[in-house]
């Protein structure tokens, strides 16, 4: 029998354990190889499109856990942006515990106003998005004004995690569907003078002058694991979702030197990686390439053969813990099969 119990160099089901203890022992050995699984996945990082009433969310909400329940997607956080959604989005919020959601407000039209009433009607979470930046629509340091200050400092007073996608490859990514240039293309006929790194700049310095505002970084803000691992170390307050970067495709298998790194890299900053996909649910648009999609973000998760504490920090514990979510009832919710 290998050493199953060895949790750093094979990571098992803790239950594994359990079963060579419990009813005397009578269990033991059976299915030692199960790895650690999630419980549940709490999905930060998902675009709601196209919705106009209660029954759109209702059928959308269902639709999509009518294909993911199975794969154990226990909550989404959606992103809303239109001040008429606002009551609806926070009665759905109330009344089904699968959602919750985060309010997005363009950098070219700061209001508080618009943050306090999305926070009166439920909203968790603020989204931020510098696509009109790059696009050369708006000042790249738009962010550091008196207007937004104000948003910031409610946000840091109230507790509400900014989701924020600062960066942007200038690349093609293939692999997980990306074009090149991605709304850097769209500022190449204007002289833009400012770069990703003028947008981390400002993005920092967000950070410092906010120091209990809690900044999600999607898409690993686009760096690899190195930087990431530096501005970790200087910011309690950075955090980082897996959307994009952290994908595998369907039919590939890590290699192990890949894996090894990886793991290495969610052990060591277990508690600043939140799960996410950045799935565009609209009406009429899921499909078998977004499931796949989201499929395919925790293939990555699931193949980096971490422990059970880690896994259950990154799949759901984190973004409960940062979103003052609920916790979830796995065996309730029908994820554990008797």
């Amino acid at each position: 029998m290998p050493d199953i119990y060895n949790d750093d160099l094979h990571p098992h089901s803790p239950y594994i354990e359990i079963r060579s203890r419990i009813d005397n022992g009578f269990s033991k050995g059976w299915g030692f190889h199960f790895q650690p699984s999630e419980e549940y996945w709490v999905d930060c990082h998902n675009h709601l499109e196209g919705i106009k009433t209660h029954s759109d969310v209702y059928k959308l909400i269902d639709r999509w856990f009518s294909e993911l329940d199975a794969f154990r997607l226990g909550k989404v956080l959606v992103i809303g942006s239109d001040p008429e959604l606002f009551e609806i989005l926070g009665d759905m919020g109330k009344q089904d515990k699968r959602i919750s959601w985060l309010v997005s407000i363009p950098c070219e039209k700061p209001n508080v106003e618009v943050l306090n009433s999305a926070i009166e009607n439920g909203a968790i979470g603020l989204k931020l998005h510098n696509a009109s930046i790059m696009k050369g629509l708006a000042d790249y340091k738009i962010w550091l004004n008196d207007q937004w200050s104000r948003i910031f400092e409610l946000a840091e007073k109230k507790h509400i995690p900014v989701l924020w996608h600062v960066t942007q490859r200038v690349s093609k990514s293939p692999y997980h569907g990306g074009g090149e240039n991605s709304y850097w293309s769209e500022s190449k006929e204007k002289n833009i003078a400012f770069n990703n790194e003028d947008l981390l700049k400002v993005t920092i310095k967000v950070l410092e002058l906010f120091p209990d505002l809690k900044i999600i970084g999607a898409h690993q803000l686009h760096m690899g694991l190195e930087r990431l691992s530096d501005l970790f170390g200087r910011y309690k307050n950075l955090y980082i979702d897996t959307s994009c970067g952290f994908f595998l495709r369907w039919a590939d298998q890590l290699y192990d030197e890949d894996r090894e790194v990886y793991r290495k890299f969610f052990d060591r900053y277990q508690d600043k990686i939140l799960f996410g996909s950045d799935s565009s649910l609209v009406p009429g648009g899921i499909d078998e390439y977004l499931i796949q999609s989201f499929l395919c973000h925790t293939r990555f998760i699931n193949q980096l053969r971490l422990s059970y504490k880690t896994l259950q920090k990154v799949s759901h514990g984190n973004a409960e813990k940062l979103f003052n979510l609920e916790l979830m009832d796995p065996v309730r919710r029908g994820n554990v099969r008797p």
